[in-house]
């Protein structure tokens, strides 16, 4: 949750807090005051009625053991989220922006579309505790949020031509497709410490065979006890990473026609051949630009709107109880 995700402007709960209308002295009978910012209050209510509605969202996606650790972590920022929010509201009523209701329909419009019927939809909301009434306040809240936001930091963001080709020039591997080694194998399976000792004396005679000029396939076809032994060991084309860490060593440092000394997992003994490598195109400069421009553009705006909640923060009385 927090100021960034909540521009993204995907998911129906926002973490905006409603402000409860109503004469202060008689809510501060029945409610706790937790903070208050600047002339707004913020209540136990508040955090309480976002958890519940935040607990609905996550246990749609998340169950059990990830579900709580969701909650836990929410639980130790929505204060600070929630403070956060109050005071990018209380800048954009200092400047006027307003909200139209056509734009808080598209909103709505554009939501709905992510439901399968209009049933579904009212459903959810029925099921978070939310009303038609309180979603279009939230709504307009948020996209006050986004056009204050971007009006006193994304428009005063740029990314010049020599920052990108800069960043281009020290990171090109990241634009380097990756290799792919098309790979035979031959396993000796294995599942206890007997095992192993024998399963060790096999591959090594089946090593030997190789080194005096065995052909891999017929070797894999009569010793590997693979799934891909009828194949001559054959496993297709991989890239680094898939494999356990032993055998990425062992395989990538091959070249076509190699093949590996025996190695050890935790299924066995293996050898490796290496029958082809299909080398990863480099992307070009222009052929990554705007990825480049994009990403140079979303650290420099994180780092902003940063500094400038942090100078919010600072001008602002902040209390917390």
């Amino acid at each position: 949750m927090g100021l960034i995700n909540i521009l993204k402007i995907k998911i129906i709960v926002i973490s905006i807090v409603i402000v409860l209308f109503g004469v202060l002295a008689q809510a501060a009978t029945i409610n706790k005051f937790v903070a208050i910012v600047n002339d707004e209050v913020i209540t136990q209510q508040d955090i309480d009625q976002l958890l519940a509605v935040l607990y609905a969202q996550y246990s749609q996606e998340s169950k059990g053991d990830e579900l709580l650790q969701k909650m836990e972590q929410v639980k130790k920022d929505i204060l600070n989220q929630i403070i956060e929010d109050k005071l990018v509201l209380s800048r954009a009523k200092e400047l006027g922006i307003k909200i139209t209701e056509s734009e808080i329909d598209e909103r709505l419009d554009y939501i709905k579309k992510g439901f399968s019927s209009d049933e579904e939809f009212y459903k959810t909301l029925e099921t978070q505790g939310v009303t038609i009434a309180t979603l279009k306040d939230r709504y307009r809240d948020q996209l006050m949020m986004k056009k204050l936001v971007d009006y006193e930091v994304k428009s005063k963001i740029s990314v010049l031509p020599s920052e990108i080709s800069d960043y281009y020039e020290k990171h090109k591997d990241q634009f380097r497709e990756v290799d792919k080694y098309r790979i035979k194998n031959i396993l000796i399976k294995a599942k206890d410490e007997v095992s192993f000792e024998l399963a060790k004396v096999e591959i090594e005679g089946v090593y030997n065979k190789l080194k005096e000029g065995g052909n891999f396939d017929d070797l894999a076809k009569q010793f590997s006890q693979g799934p891909n032994a009828e194949k001559g060991g054959d496993m297709g084309y991989i890239e680094q990473g898939q494999m356990l860490e032993a055998l990425d060593k062992a395989i990538f440092k091959l070249k076509p026609g190699e093949f590996s000394e025996p190695v050890k997992s935790e299924i066995g003994y293996h050898i490796f051949k290496v029958e082809d490598i299909k080398y990863g195109k480099q992307a070009s400069l222009e052929e990554v630009q705007k990825d480049v421009q994009m990403m140079l553009f979303q650290d420099k705006f994180k780092a902003q709107v940063s500094e400038w909640l942090s100078g919010l923060k600072k001008k602002a009385y902040i209390s917390i109880k």
